[in-house]
């Protein structure tokens, strides 16, 4: 009885187990029934692997977290790993120092300037932090540092590009009614091309243009931001499509924009920023004259079409048309590398035959890595090319009768792109 009374208590184990639940005895049920022992081994199995699946989660969780901690740190030790996009933003805010511009416009241009460069550099830490976070699996610093160039790029379309109302909106507005805001452009960076065309207008009208400019940077890195729809942002692709190949009829065009056209060697992808900047312009008066557009609407479209655009500035060595620019399944290179995907509309004009006279891209819906809660401004027009011969393959059979227009069928196809597994 001492021995008894000396002893440890029983500690009965927590939970219970098959065979042993609430109103069974022995394994046997209150109602006598044996239990299934098929199911309760079924459902220990699917336990334990639940258990396993987990353990293997949780440590593959770990090793990626270590991985991607490891690689911040060489991106922060190492400038070169991420040289493309550091020398990317260094250089989108700066002014030539021979660009000419008055003394008084270049203070104030340099002040605005000054402020983002210190805005971009402020928030630099927090988007390499948010970038070696995405995903899962292991991160390799080149793709890290694409991800951060779209993200460089994007941003500086998106400022280009903001809608939100401004008050210097009705300076470029009245500016954007004669050909002259264009004529000395010659720059193709964006803070040294908007600092020309601020340069073109009257001089009291600088300091609140470049307040406008202000207004628009101080939106950077923040979502959502307000652009143009994506048909607006074809404005330009529509304008390509629409000018007659010479000698077509030039009647309908304004003197400048004929002249231009029917230069020796002009084509469009070659021509000069003045002459780009003006035929935009050209073509957004066009839109008001004809009251496609609004004035302010007009206004977003050609800010736009000015935008910087990724063929410019990433990936040089990537081709981006003839051999080579597509991998065996005709996925384009460069979109591969900068991890694009989505869908771009094609439009196409078929005449009575079904052949087609004009194509063009009419809208584009396109992500990139890097690029969360916004448009790919930057970088939505690299599968253009490969869409359009897509479309262009597309059997088309003769329209309707019914359905022409001027002698013409319009048709749209949608190009779907599927970003490959694996970079």
């Amino acid at each position: 009885m001492a021995a008894l009374l000396h002893a440890p208590a029983a500690v009965l184990a927590q939970g219970t187990f098959p065979g042993m639940e609430p109103g069974r005895v022995g394994g046997v049920t209150a109602e006598g029934e044996k239990p299934d022992k098929a199911a309760a081994a079924a459902k220990n199995k699917q336990m334990a692997q639940e258990l396993i699946d987990q353990q293997r989660d949780e440590a593959a969780r770990r090793l990626m977290v270590e991985q991607r901690a490891k690689l911040r740190e060489r991106l922060e030790r190492d400038a070169g790993l991420l040289r493309q996009p550091v020398d990317l933003l260094a250089g989108m805010f700066q002014l030539p120092a021979d660009l000419k511009l008055s003394p008084e416009h270049r203070s104030v241009a340099e002040e605005v300037l000054r402020q983002q460069r210190e805005r971009a550099q402020a928030g630099w830490a927090a988007w390499l932090n948010e970038e070696t976070a995405q995903g899962k699996g292991e991160l390799r610093a080149e793709v890290a540092a694409q991800r951060l160039s779209n993200r460089v790029l994007n941003e500086v379309a998106l400022w280009q590009a903001d809608t939100t109302p401004q008050a210097s909106d009705t300076i470029w507005i009245e500016a954007l009614k004669t050909p002259g805001i264009c004529k000395g452009l010659d720059q193709s960076r964006p803070a040294a091309q908007v600092a020309q065309l601020i340069e073109a207008l009257p001089a009291a009208q600088r300091h609140a243009a470049w307040q406008g400019e202000a207004e628009c940077l101080a939106r950077w890195g923040q979502v959502p931001r307000q652009v143009p729809p994506s048909p607006d942002r074809a404005f330009e692709d529509e304008l390509a499509a629409m000018l007659p190949k010479p000698p077509g009829d030039m009647s309908s065009l304004a003197p400048e924009v004929r002249d231009a056209l029917q230069a020796a060697g002009w084509t469009y992808a070659g021509q000069s920023p003045a002459s780009r900047c003006e035929l935009l312009r050209w073509w957004s008066q066009e839109q008001v004259r004809s009251r496609r557009m609004t004035a302010p609407r007009a206004l977003q479209a050609w800010r736009t079409a000015l935008a910087v655009r990724s063929q410019a500035y990433l990936l040089p060595d990537v081709p981006r048309s003839g051999p080579g620019a597509t991998d065996a399944n005709g996925f384009p290179l460069f979109a591969r590398r900068a991890e694009l995907a989505g869908t771009v509309v094609v439009e196409q004009d078929l005449d009575a035959a079904g052949k087609i006279v004009r194509s063009f891209v009419q809208r584009r819906e396109i992500t990139a890595a890097g690029v969360r809660g916004v448009p790919a401004l930057a970088l939505e027009r690299e599968l253009d090319a490969a869409s359009l011969a897509r479309a262009a393959a597309t059997p088309a059979a003769a329209p309707d009768p019914a359905q022409l227009r001027d002698g013409t069928a319009t048709r749209r196809i949608g190009i779907e792109w599927v970003l490959p597994q694996g970079l």
